[in-house]
Parts: structure tokens; sequence; C-alpha cells
């Protein structure tokens, strides 16, 4: 590594890099980071590097600027920007799931980085185009290279491998990977011309979501930022959502957009791989992109990878899309969903038409069964949204107090008001002034004396299925939380945002205050006697309407998703009419109410209920024998995985 030190210093590379970049030379941090970097790089060994690629040891990152960026950049300042660095074995899985191959056409065909960092996906696709142009140079695969060959090859690198990234770091670090990619090469032409002029490389200083591309490429390739619309600056955010994009609505994270930059850019037929957060898959707020995606695209692959990086910052999917505009072509798509990088068993296919019926949710480790048990559901009960808008009906969702269930709060001295503990930094989010952490105070208390009665309510600390676990007491009247209307704690069902055993958690209360964590049920009119408080908690602490939230919401991970508002409206709800379905109804009324004193006293009597109640509803929503015992055993093996 020392020849290649040398000919950076030597040639002048790196001080002509920080001029195209605009990085100062004066600024001695970023100076000396640079240098430090380059310097680090004659410690490595380039024997080892080589022997590590050419072996099966897939686990040595081969991009040794990224390595070195790590290192030396705290891992809190690189989430900030939302970078992190993508294992080789992951850069080589997306570029051959692209096509980016050397069997195909590549040397022709144009490929970019939108995100590209140090440069982990533009040096392996320069490795890729490298084996292809050398063959092609020098056919009997003995004969060396001429100078006039390696200029060619470097010159059809320029033409057709580019990269963008916001950091002008970044880019001199991604342009030394590059170097470093073709040293073998400079070296042919330098020795035979002392005085020919190095060129750089595609590498663009841009912000990409602002940046005007005028080309089309054929291949999109990377690991784009994971940037939650929370993190992103104000300021920043005004720019974004003011551009001419068609995803940057809502809550919606930098990895959306550029998906769809990425569609965008692309030449009809290329194709896009990115390993991105599975939020994608069912997320509300993710809803937006998946149309998008779903509409102009077909989905080749679907590949779900968990924690894929040594910092478990979020569980992963590699998404591969090829764009499309023959609506045929795209509907008649199968999608390949994988489970791991491996070619093995738990590969399987889904029609992209299904997404579509689906509510355009990714739903990717559904059965044939699963789908059917869906269409049912989904096709022959009203969904609870629909019956919020009855007018005949009138059922009110909410959050409790907008408050965490421990009830700190703290006082901002420039808006004049309290407001809830903030996560992390201790900063008004109305304002944007320090908090002073003396100002900590709590509204929660386990008990109150006579004397401050008529300042506390009840408060739902902690619940079970079918019982509150643990009342607090909470203080009313503090000037600057938001209780709601306090009509809406009186006789209602109370559900957790969390699942209990991997199912819905939900129990009856009377008057008791709740946290934002926990949701309020309400029916307050209804025209069916049969449709009440506990036959709806029955429903919610079926089998089958955990079976449903489970498989509809979180399928990809097999775990019970946090419940959202927007998913308890999306429920089946099955309304009793006749008069065999009121007889029903009732059972289940009667059974709720039994749940609900003996889970406090006999588990075995618990059991028996809670299956007596599951075998009801399943009558009353007409599911098969077969489908019961389907439905009854994923939700053990949910209950034993927990």
């Amino acid at each position: 590594m020392s020849d290649f030190t040398d000919f950076l210093i030597e040639r002048g590379i790196i001080s002509n890099l920080m001029k195209r970049y605009g990085i100062n030379v004066r600024d001695n941090e970023v100076n000396d980071f640079i240098h430090k970097i380059v310097e680090n790089l004659s410690e490595i060994d380039s024997k080892e590097i080589y022997h590590k690629e050419k072996g099966d040891d897939h686990s040595f990152e081969l991009d040794i600027m990224a390595k070195l960026y790590e290192k030396d950049v705290p891992h809190s300042q690189r989430k900030i920007m939302g970078e992190f660095f993508t294992p080789i074995q992951i850069v080589d899985y997306i570029l051959k799931s692209v096509g980016y191959i050397d069997q195909q056409d590549i040397e022709n065909r144009k490929l970019i980085d939108l995100s590209c960092g140090s440069g982990s996906f533009l040096i392996r696709a320069v490795k890729v185009l490298l084996g292809k142009l050398r063959k092609q140079a020098t056919p009997k695969g003995n004969s060396e290279l001429t100078p006039e060959q390696a200029q060619m090859i470097i010159s059809k690198i320029i033409v057709n491998i580019s990269g963008i990234d916001i950091s002008p770091v970044a880019c001199i670090l991604c342009q030394v990977n590059l170097y470093f990619s073709l040293f073998e090469f400079f070296k042919i032409i330098v020795k035979e011309n002392k005085d020919y002029l190095i060129p750089e490389f595609n590498i663009i200083n841009k912000d990409t979501l602002q940046y005007n591309f005028t080309n089309k490429y054929n291949y999109v390739v990377g690991n784009p930022p994971y940037l939650f619309i929370r993190a992103i600056p104000q300021k920043h955010r005004k720019i974004i959502e003011k551009l001419p994009l068609k995803t940057n609505k809502g809550q919606y994270d930098y990895y959306q957009l550029f998906i769809e930059i990425g569609i965008k850019i692309l030449e009809e037929g290329g194709a896009l791989g990115y390993i991105i957060p599975d939020s994608l898959l069912v997320l509300s707020n993710r809803k937006i992109i998946r149309i998008h995606i779903y509409h102009l695209t077909r989905i080749k692959e679907i590949c779900y990878l968990g924690l894929g990086f040594k910092e478990p910052v979020v569980s992963n999917i590699i998404l591969v899309l090829q764009k499309e505009p023959r609506e045929k072509e795209r509907l008649n798509n199968k999608i390949l969903i994988k489970q791991s990088l491996k070619n093995d068993r738990s590969e399987s296919y889904l029609k992209q038409h299904d997404i579509g019926k689906w509510d355009y949710n990714f739903l990717i480790n559904l059965t044939q069964r699963d789908i059917n048990i869906l269409e049912q559901l989904n096709s022959g009960f009203p969904k609870l949204f629909d019956i919020m808008k009855d007018s005949r009906f009138r059922i009110l969702i909410s959050r409790g107090v907008e408050l965490g269930k421990e009830g700190e709060i703290i006082y901002c001295e420039v808006c004049g008001k309290n407001l809830p503990l903030p996560k992390g930094n201790l900063e008004c989010p109305e304002c944007g002034s320090f908090l002073n952490s003396n100002s900590v105070d709590k509204i929660v208390v386990d008990g109150i004396s006579k004397e401050s009665e008529n300042a506390y309510v009840p408060f739902v600390y902690s619940l079970n299925r079918y019982v509150i676990r643990n009342y607090k007491y909470i203080k009313l009247g503090v000037e600057g939380i938001n209780y709601k209307n306090h009509e809406i704690y009186k006789s209602k069902i109370v559900i957790r945002q969390l699942s209990q055993e991997n199912m819905i958690c939900a129990a009856y209360d009377e008057n008791a205050f709740t946290s934002q964590s926990i949701y309020n049920l309400k029916i307050i009119q209804t025209p069916v006697l049969e449709f009440n408080q506990y036959y709806l908690l029955g429903l919610l602490n079926s089998h089958l309407l955990s079976y449903y939230l489970i498989k509809s919401f979180s399928s990809y991970k097999r775990l019970f998703p946090r419940i959202l508002i927007e998913k308890l409206r999306s429920l089946p709800v099955k309304i009793p009419e006749s008069n065999e379905e009121k007889g029903l109804a009732n059972k289940i009324i009667d059974l709720v109410k039994k749940i609900s004193i003996s889970c406090k006293k006999d588990d075995n009597l618990y059991i028996k209920l809670q299956n007596s109640l599951d075998s009801l509803i399943f009558d009353l929503y007409n599911i098969s024998e077969e489908q019961r015992l389907y439905i009854s055993n994923f939700i053990k093996v949910g209950k034993k995985s927990n």
C-alpha cells in the first residue's frame, strides 16, 4: 500500500480532490482527518487484501475507506447523517440481483449510487466491469495490457460508473477507493507516459434530493440514508417538502425519497437494488412509496435480512425493482421472496397484483392458506372504520393523555408552560429552547392523600388481557398537558400498543385516565343491543383478530406489530344481525365477564373459558375446522417465541 500512498501524494491527487470538493486546505480538522486515512493506507497489507478477496471469507470488507471511516467517525455522528456502510456480501448480492454481471452488456450500460459514501457499491461494480473489459482487451488471457488498453478501460469506467454524495469527505474517500481499485492500470500507463494526467472519476458532491439529473441509468444501486422526518432539521424539511416529488408527504423517511428518485432516473427496463429498512413493507407511513413502486415497477425481489449490520440500527430488506411502464407486465409479475442471501427452501413467490388487494401492504410471509383466510375476512365483514362511518353507530378511538406512563413533565420558561419530558435532548419541541433538568416534575403518583382527592383521578398504569393490573393517580389541570376530552375515559375498552404473549391485550375500565401508549375504544351509540363493549372486547382478545393483525401488518417478522390506531380501525368486525348471531354474541358477552373475573384467580379456568370464547368467535366468522386449527397453532407458536 505504500506505493499507492506515494502515488496519491506525488501526483497531488488528494490536494486536487480537496480543491474540487471545496474543502479549505486551512481547515485543519478535515485536512488532518483525510491525511490520517491516507497515511493509514500504508499500514494495510495489499497481499492480505487480494488474498481475502480471492478467498471465501465474505465477511471481509474490501472497502478500505469505509473501514477507516467507520473507525474514525463515531457511530452517533454517522447515525445523525443516516450513514451506514454496507457489508461486502450484501453489495455483491445486490449487484448480481440487478443483473450487473459480466454475462450482461455492462460495458455499454450506466450505473449510479445515489448515496455512494466511500464507494462500497462502486468499487465492487468496477471490479465486475474490469473483469469483462480485461477479457475483451486480452482475449487470449495471457497477454499484458498495453497503456492504450489501460486508458480505454479507465475511460469506460469514468463514463459508466457514477456516484453522488452530500459529504465532500465521503466523495474524496470514494475517489481514493476507485484509484486504489485501478492502481494497477495507472501504473501501466505512467510507466510509459510519466506526463499522463490522472483523471478524476464521476463522483458528484451534491444533495441527491435537490440535484437535477440529466442522464438516465440502467442500474441504480446503494444503501440510501435512513432518516425519519423527526430527525431531519426543520429548515431542511421545508426545502424537501417543496421539491417536485410525489412521496415527500406526511411522515416520510429519506430512503423513500431515494427510491422515488432512483425509479425516476432509470431507463425503461432498468433495475434498482437497495438495502433499506423493513418498515417499507407494511408501515402505514410508507404506503405512499409502496403505491409508487406498485404502479411504476415490477418488484423483482424482496429479501428479508433482519439486522444486516454490525451496528443494529434497523431491521433490513433488500429490494430489487425493474422499471416497467406496461400495467399487464406489472400485475402478472411474480415477486421472489427470500429470508436470507442464500438460495434455499425458504424461497417463495407472491403475485404483484395481490398487493393491490392488500391495500398496498407488502405481506411477504403469507402462505396460500393465509391469503385465503385474509380474503375471507376482508371481503365478508366490515372494517371497524366502516362501522364508525355508519350514522347508526357512534364509536370513538383515542389515545390517552399525551404523556408517558411515568407522568414526567418539564417546564419551559420561554413558552411559560409544562410539556411532556422529551426523549433524548432536553429541548423544547415548540420553541427549541434548552430545558432546565431541575424543572422536571411527575404528575403520576402511586397514592394520594384525602386533601388531594379533588386534584387527582385514577390512572391505568399497566394492564393484562381482560384486567387492569395496576392503577396509579394522575394530577389534573396542569397547564400545557393535553388530557383530551374527559368523556373518552368513561366506560371504555383500553388497549395496549404492545402485545401480551404475541396477542392483542385489551381490558374493560370504568373511569380511569390512560397514557398515550394506551388506546381508549368507546361505543357511545349502537342500534344492536348485543354490539356492546364486552362483545367488542371478546373480539379484540380473540385468537382470530390477533392472527389477522399479525398477518396483515407484520407477517414479514412473524411477530406482533405495535398497534397503531389505523390498524385497530382496519380490523374486520362482525355485527351480530340474525337471531342466531345475537345468541352467539350474548354467549360471548357472558364469557368475557367470566374471564375478566377468572383470569385473576384460576389459570386453568381462564384457558378453558378463552378456548370456548375463541370457538364461538370462529363460529361467528364462519371459520372452518381446518382454518381454526391452523390459526390456533399459529398463535401457540407465537406465544412460545414471545
